[in-house]
């Protein structure tokens, strides 16, 4: 029967088989360790400062090339608006509407500025860039365009336009923007 002294007897180290070892060489495992951080931190440095630039917003086409530019098809567009109204596919109020959605698409489209929702006060603190001349017709059109679309049945005299003479300023907007 073996009793708890021998079995820590055989669990015991012999101290004569005991040998010192040299210190394991790490100096090569540090050095790739250390190469590796400094390639990943580099790689994090560069990403930050590419990723951190403010991106280029891309320019919008205009001018002659740009898609909409055709000034057939927006005088088109403006005849069609006119022919809905006197088939009666659209009442006049509408016709006022979409002759001063057409007038905002089309300064948009060859001004590259997103101008659909801007009333007429927006339009008139708007910034004047390139020929103010188109500045100054798009707001006097939309300004024209105002009285005969918002007038209520006790201003008789702003519905003294016709659809047709509106559809002439915009299509008067649409002949002269340079």
């Amino acid at each position: 029967m073996n009793t708890d002294a021998d079995t820590l007897s055989s669990l015991a180290v012999q101290s004569d088989d005991l040998h010192v070892q040299p210190a394991p060489d790490v100096s090569t495992m540090l050095w790739a360790c250390c190469g590796a951080a400094a390639v990943i931190a580099v790689v994090c440095i560069v990403c930050a400062v590419v990723l951190s630039r403010p991106r280029k917003a891309r320019t919008p086409t205009q001018g002659a090339h740009a898609e909409g530019s055709d000034k057939r098809t927006w005088l088109a567009r403006i005849d069609a608006v006119v022919h809905d109204h006197d088939t009666h596919r659209i009442t006049a109020d509408e016709a006022y509407s979409e002759l001063a959605a057409l007038a905002r698409a089309f300064a948009s489209a060859r001004s590259g500025r997103p101008l659909a929702t801007r009333t007429l006060r927006d339009l008139e603190h708007e910034p004047r860039t390139g020929n103010t001349d188109n500045w100054d017709a798009l707001r006097m059109t939309i300004a024209a365009l105002y009285p005969p679309e918002f007038a209520d049945d006790d201003h008789p005299q702003a519905h003294s336009a016709s659809v047709a003479q509106a559809a002439g300023w915009v299509a008067d907007l649409v002949e002269r923007w340079r």
